[in-house]
């Protein structure tokens, strides 16, 4: 028997700036769930960029092997911004998950539409850290999915280092200050953005769901590995419409 992760062990492949997904990972892993991260190098300019996230999926390969040796029971791609650069990077990485690391994977924004589907979700209020350059890709992206954005704003914090230490109240307010008018949905896009802390009373005060990247991510991880009911990640039952 397994002495740490004895339900499950996930693997997480970040870009190296990102020092959020891993503690909120662990904030809202239930008792015998890991997670374990490997790195891969997008920009070295230290601002976020289309040329880095081209880069960024040269090291996927490579980091899916190091995970076939640890031996986890699902990757996580941890990266919404790549699957905007990207065409078909939930159905390439998922491929690639299964081929190399012979088990599920799941990428950022494969989640966050997932758990848009749970609630029904087709316009979105959107709000995201991204400079102009992925900003233009954000509502495309979407409208690929079936989704329409009716809002977005951004923090414009292109600094990669600078996006983790975002302070949460600063996304709370910008949250609460986003037009929400039609939507059916809030949507807090990236993995390197922080979250957590406000999500609760995010949720609380607004009249539609709130769907942040991180929050998506563990909910599907937890569906990966069996821990549907009662999915510790992400209460999305009582936001559900009928």
């Amino acid at each position: 028997m397994r002495m740490y992760g004895w339900r499950a062990r996930l693997g997480m492949l970040l870009p190296t700036n990102n020092t959020v997904l891993e503690p909120e990972a662990a904030m809202w892993a239930p008792a015998g769930v890991t997670a374990h991260a490997t790195r891969m190098i997008s920009s070295r300019t230290g601002h976020g960029s289309i040329e880095g996230l081209r880069h960024l999926v040269t090291q996927v390969d490579r980091a899916l092997e190091e995970f076939s040796i640890t031996g986890v029971d699902a990757v996580l791609y941890g990266c919404l911004s790549t699957s905007l650069v990207h065409d078909d990077w939930e159905e390439k990485f998922a491929g690639k998950a299964s081929a190399i690391a012979d088990v599920p994977g799941a990428t950022a924004f494969g989640s966050v539409c997932a758990a848009l589907e749970t609630v029904a979700a087709r316009r979105l209020a959107v709000l995201c850290p991204y400079g102009k350059e992925i900003q233009a890709l954000v509502a495309p992206a979407f409208g690929r999915r079936g989704f329409e954005v009716t809002a977005l704003h951004s923090l414009e914090v292109t600094g990669l280092r600078a996006v983790c230490n975002v302070d949460p109240i600063e996304v709370y307010k910008a949250a609460r200050s986003l037009d929400l008018t039609g939507a059916d949905a809030l949507v807090i896009l990236a993995t390197d953005l922080p979250t957590f802390p406000i999500l609760p009373n995010l949720r609380a005060a607004l009249p539609i769901p709130v769907v942040a990247t991180n929050q998506a991510l563990l909910w599907r991880a937890g569906q990966l590995v069996g821990l549907s009911q009662d999915n510790p990640f992400m209460p999305l039952a009582k936001e559900a419409r009928a």
